[in-house]
């Protein structure tokens, strides 16, 4: 079986995939950045337009804002959403910084919402995707899975070095997924941005709490996120609003 039992999807995942950010591209472009013939590309263009996924104009191609429709539409329709909105709303609030909702998927930092994305120059914002192993609340998904689980996501992924503080090794991270489990509570001190701090805390769901439904993070510059305030004052913040949703999630 091949990696993808349905190439023609998977093209059309590519040409989706390319146009991302805002880009338009002709069919010519396309296709010989994609490695796929013309007449393929051409189709597939024209099918995402009749599906409204796709505009044109002049015989350039971009995304419309359709999938933005159905990602929010999938977003506000999740409980966790609904019940962890006002708190994320309210630490935004009372930490003058940008706060976040974060869900895995896929292997992935998903940032389900985001409030005041300017305060961190908008580098995370609604829908950013990031890698597990280099951020605060990517790492506590990770510390909730089993030993297997963690190696299957090192062997998937791998541990990419987005800069010098990104974790390199796995017996590393291995480590820190330790720390992280018994304080409940995890950092990225520059690990994807080397300017940027961020502190999260998990969500968790059960019988015993040991379910992990998602993490609740502050996020911004290192110069506002350092020192005491970092590694003090805001992880009393960011736990407690965690812990208010959490109560809300098991009523």
């Amino acid at each position: 079986m091949t990696e993808y039992p349905v190439g023609a999807t998977h093209t059309t995942a590519r040409i989706v995939n390319a146009l991302a950010g805002g880009r338009e591209a002709g069919v010519t472009e396309l296709a010989e950045e994609l490695s796929v013939s013309k007449a393929s590309v051409h189709n597939h263009l024209a099918t995402l337009e009749r599906l409204g996924i796709v505009l044109s104009s002049n015989g350039r191609y971009r995304l419309g804002l359709r999938l933005l429709d159905l990602g929010m539409g999938i977003r506000d329709g999740m409980t966790l959403y609904q019940t962890a909105s006002p708190e994320v709303n309210g630490l935004a609030e009372s930490t003058g910084e940008s706060t976040a909702l974060v869900v895995p998927e896929h292997g992935e930092a998903v940032h389900a919402a985001v409030e005041d994305a300017e305060r961190n120059d908008r580098r995370i914002r609604l829908g950013s995707r990031l890698p597990l192993h280099a951020t605060a609340a990517g790492k506590l998904i990770l510390a909730y899975r089993s030993r297997d689980e963690v190696e299957a996501y090192v062997e998937t992924h791998g541990l990419d070095r987005l800069t010098d503080r990104t974790v390199q090794s796995p017996s590393d991270l291995r480590d820190e997924l330790r720390s992280i489990s018994d304080r409940g509570l995890a950092f990225d001190r520059g690990e994807v941005w080397e300017d940027m701090r961020s502190v999260a805390a998990p969500i968790r769901q059960g019988e015993r709490g040991d379910a992990f439904a998602g993490a609740v993070a502050v996020l911004g510059p290192a110069e506002r996120l350092s020192g005491k305030r970092l590694e003090e004052d805001l992880p009393g913040l960011v736990l407690s609003a965690a812990k208010r949703i959490e109560l809300d999630l098991a009523d």
